[in-house]
């Protein structure tokens, strides 16, 4: 959620944050308290594969269909490729549904064991768990498309139902609805976008809602303003799973069953629209799960970023960049269909990092009413943005030892590593660079040899000598092994945090639940005192109770500079000639690598545009945002030192005319 400096403004005036401060949060309920070695030592891990799915079941490669009688999982390589067999295919381990299968029973006790075996939350566990066993991600990643009625039935094995019936309990049809996304609105503080719907155009956002006036009423985003944006474009809740007590869990669950500090963003389309989301990349390798109304959705392989080094692979078609329709249906920058599938309600869709993707909702079946709003969240496994690729990796070392990164040119924090001649390196070095790290790179109850420090280690050190030998040789062996542990640490720490956030959201939602219970009984007055909004209460809503879990994951992604840039700044001179506060004081200009507030949280960030103290900036994953104040702009490294080396636009003192004239 994007939260402005107005909208905080507007909140401030209606009640003060002093006396916010000064209340309590409400405690967690005991039965969902569990560190993450507690959480998974409760119960047993069925680590075996040998339950396989039916042996009818069938893997098609080729343009997926919804309407496909008997199909289980679909993903394809050739849009004129209808049907190819297994063995051709490569298709990820061949059998996600039977990991789901395997996944069920484990999964069953996660659920039961935070109560939330009514909420999908067994079916989220398993599907999660069934994706990070089976698929890559990024670039060596293939889509791949779920039936929500094979997804039943995987579960239903897995929980030792040899009839494969299904319960409608463990699936995702109806999990999120309109009128759940209704009451979320009068529930809570909320915020959206609405984005671009121009396919030929990269994709832009802006506010659904801005403050009507000083009181907390005025600043509320309300349902009318959500309607009156469906019928310009699709609506999007960014992180909702921090901010709505019901999408919670399964974010949670996401988190836990992948190992990684995940999100979860929401996307509301009404129905007829001819584009809900213009072709673009994202950073996020992203599970789609389909909860309400149905969308049409087109999957491509990558474009080659060798065509166009100076953009950005995982966000293209987004704010400047155009990725038009028609450069990928005529084949530009290589790009081939993949998938052509339509989601209905249950149904889930995989998506790595960089492919392309773009949405319609035209049917001719359907009535534009809010029951045939499609609904669909978007599961984030969030590996590029924590820095947990060996890109990342390979660039904190060098900045660590100080060697500057003659190959790629990456030697500052502020420059953005996904352009330039990274995207000019061979194919088969650029994959294995932009590569993730294990999966189990973060799971200290799972982990495998392949995640382990010492692995992950060598696998950094082998594909940082195919890049450049030179710069390789350069950096100490110890250093290679600080910066995956110091990674390992950091990912440690956000995943701890984003866990917490998630739980305090389910809390949320179970306390609201009693308080309505407790306040059914009222009416008229009696019932509007109950619910008026008290400092209390208002410290509860989203706004407020995450803020303090964006302010440590910001500070943690702090750490992680701050220990890259301890040689550099060794060896420079200037932290202790700065204010205090330089990052958010010395003057930024446009093309300048920052970290912008994006919800109380900062991310990496390009200013594209100064005007006064009002800046526009272009986030690394091609949001844009317009109008933020100084305040909400962070420098990443102070401006290099005109006395260090010189200004090279201005001549050294002391030269003579004619070494001037040379000059």
């Amino acid at each position: 959620m994007k939260y402005t400096a107005q909208t905080v403004t507007a909140l401030a005036a209606a009640f003060t944050l002093s006396a916010l401060s000064s209340s309590s949060s409400s405690a967690f309920a005991p039965s969902i308290i569990f560190t993450r070695r507690q959480q998974r030592t409760q119960h047993h891990h069925n680590h075996s594969l040998d339950r396989k799915y039916p042996v009818n079941a069938n893997y098609y490669l080729g343009t997926a269909s919804a309407s496909g009688s008997g199909s289980r999982l679909f993903a394809t390589v050739e849009e004129s490729s209808v049907s190819v067999s297994v063995s051709e295919s490569g298709l990820l381990d061949e059998d996600i549904l039977s990991r789901i299968t395997n996944a069920a029973e484990e999964s069953k006790q996660w659920a039961d064991m935070f109560d939330l075996a009514d909420e999908s939350g067994a079916a989220f566990h398993a599907l999660f768990s069934g994706i990070r066993s089976s698929a890559n991600l990024g670039l060596k990643g293939k889509p791949f498309y779920l039936k929500s009625s094979d997804v039943l039935k995987a579960m239903a094995m897995g929980n030792g139902n040899d009839n494969e019936d299904s319960n409608p309990k463990d699936g995702f049809s109806g999990f999120f609805t309109f009128e759940d996304l209704k009451k979320a609105l009068e529930d809570d503080f909320l915020d959206a976008d609405r984005g671009s719907t121009d396919n030929r155009k990269g994709w832009k956002v802006a506010a659904v809602s801005t403050p009507r006036g000083s009181s907390f009423e005025d600043a509320r985003m309300t349902l009318d303003e959500v309607q009156a944006a469906l019928t310009k474009g699709t609506v999007i809740f960014n992180t909702a799973g921090s901010h709505i007590p019901k999408l919670a869990g399964a974010t949670l669950a996401c988190t836990d069953a992948a190992a990684l500090p995940c999100a979860l963003n929401m996307y509301v389309t009404a129905a007829g629209k001819r584009t809900s989301a213009p072709p673009h990349t994202d950073r996020q390798d992203v599970i789609v799960v389909q909860t309400q109304g149905k969308k049409h959705w087109k999957v491509y392989s990558p474009p080659d970023p060798a065509m166009k080094p100076e953009a950005d692979m995982y966000a293209r078609g987004k704010g400047d960049d155009n990725l038009p329709m028609y450069s990928l249906e005529e084949g530009q920058y290589g790009c081939k269909k993949l998938l052509d599938v339509t989601l209905e309600e249950g149904d889930v869709l995989f998506i790595p990092a960089a492919f392309p993707h773009t949405t319609d909702t035209i049917f001719d079946d359907v009535e534009d009413i809010p029951e045939n709003t499609s609904i669909h969240t978007t599961f984030n496994f969030d590996t590029y943005v924590w820095d947990l690729s060996y890109l990342s990796a390979r660039r904190l070392a060098l900045m660590r030892a100080g060697v500057a990164d003659s190959c790629l040119g990456q030697d500052k924090v502020e420059d953005s590593q996904y352009v330039g001649k990274v995207n000019s390196l061979p194919k088969e070095i650029r994959d294995e660079l932009m590569s993730n790290f294990p999966l189990d790179f973060l799971d200290d109850m799972k982990a495998s040899e392949v995640g382990s420090i010492d692995a992950v280690t060598e696998e950094l050190e082998r594909i940082s000598k195919l890049v450049d030998p030179e710069t390789y040789a350069a950096v100490p062996s110890s250093i290679w092994k600080e910066t995956v542990e110091t990674l390992h640490k950091e990912g440690t720490d956000l995943f701890d945090i984003h866990r917490d956030m998630y739980l305090a959201a389910i809390e949320e939602g179970r306390e609201r639940k009693k308080e309505e219970e407790e306040t059914a009984h009222l009416s008229g007055e009696e019932l509007a005192r109950a619910k008026a909004m008290t400092p209390e209460k208002m410290q509860r809503l989203s706004l407020f109770r995450v803020q303090k879990f964006f302010e440590q994951i910001t500070e943690v992604k702090k750490n992680i500079v701050v220990w890259a840039q301890v040689n550099a700044l060794s060896e420079g001179s200037t932290a202790g000639d700065l204010p205090d506060n330089w990052e958010f004081t010395l003057p930024i200009k446009v093309g300048d690598q920052v970290e912008a507030d994006l919800g109380g949280a900062f991310f990496p960030a390009e200013i594209t545009k100064v005007a006064g103290s009002s800046y526009d900036v272009k986030f690394f994953d091609g949001d844009v945002m317009n109008g933020l104040d100084r305040s909400m702009v962070k420098l990443l490294a102070p401006p290099a030192s005109d006395s260090a080396g010189g200004n090279e636009d201005s001549p050294p003192p002391g030269l003579t005319k004619k070494e001037l004239k040379r000059w």
